[in-house]
């Protein structure tokens, strides 16, 4: 059974207002404005995984998602033997974005970032590397798929121009073959699936 492989979500977030780590089901949803202050932060370093980066990489999927394992697109998949994308700040592993090809599209197959450096640009220069490589692989697409209840991942993908593609009615159940609150209390049922289709 896959009771707690399905999708790609943080097991813990960070408040954006006072810093503390929330549990999943203990966030919530508020409308905001653009006043949070600036903040100078380090440089990001993005960067294929080597291999001195898989046990960094496993540890931050292990502490985002708690596994390593991921259900997608009807599939199980192990983080731990894909290729992988790496941000650094500070000399340390501050992110990782696991990915592989799909037809002729690149799979965003998990996205974490350390609760630590989340809401600091981190996730977003993760995903714009994984554009430039699906270009450099003469890839057409990018893909990724979340649950209904991921509002942060609709939110921040749909922002970087990733469009929803399918709906697959009670995926989470079918594999779970149980319903769970998710994000905020919200129940998850089923996959989303996003693209962006890459220009020229």
């Amino acid at each position: 059974m896959l009771s707690d492989q399905f999708g790609a979500k943080p097991a813990v977030l960070r408040c954006s207002r006072c810093g503390k780590f929330v549990g999943w089901e203990e966030a919530h949803v508020q409308v905001v404005c653009t006043c949070r202050p600036h903040l100078d932060l380090p440089p990001v370093l993005v960067r294929e995984a080597t291999a001195r980066d898989r046990a960094a990489a496993r540890e931050l999927f292990q502490q985002d998602f708690g596994r390593t394992n991921i259900v997608a697109f009807g599939e199980v998949m192990d983080m731990d033997h894909m290729p992988a994308l790496v941000a650094v700040m500070h000399d340390e592993l501050s992110g990782a974005l696991a990915y592989r090809p799909l037809g002729d599209a690149l799979h965003i197959v998990a996205l974490a970032t350390d609760p630590m450096w989340q809401r600091s640009g981190v996730g977003g220069y993760l995903v714009a590397d994984a554009e430039l490589l699906a270009r450099r692989l003469n890839l057409h697409r990018l893909v990724v798929c979340t649950t209904n209840d991921n509002l942060p991942a609709l939110y921040f993908y749909q922002r970087r121009g990733y469009r929803l593609t399918d709906l697959v009615p009670d995926s989470v159940i079918h594999h779970t073959q149980k319903e769970v609150a998710g994000f905020a209390g919200i129940p998850t049922r089923d996959e989303i699936r996003l693209e962006k289709r890459l220009e020229g």
